[in-house]
């Protein structure tokens, strides 16, 4: 399996090891940790540690008031 950093835009090659895993690898190229989440093989969800997350679309922050 491989991964793109989203840092950098390397491509991360990973092992076996990591086909069930969710946790932080580091790109041996840039540096960044990422997040990631992989079930059977497949990425799953790959996120940029301490930056936030998009709400998912057509959803509003409980604290995004329109007068």
């Amino acid at each position: 399996m491989k991964v793109i950093c989203i840092s950098c835009g390397h491509s991360l090659p990973l092992d076996a090891a990591y086909d069930d895993y969710g946790g932080l690898i580091k790109c041996y190229v840039c540096g960044a940790l990422l997040e990631i989440k992989t079930s059977e093989g497949k990425l799953q969800a790959l996120n940029l540690p301490g930056l936030p997350r998009d709400p998912l679309p057509g959803k509003e922050h409980a604290n995004n008031h329109h007068a």
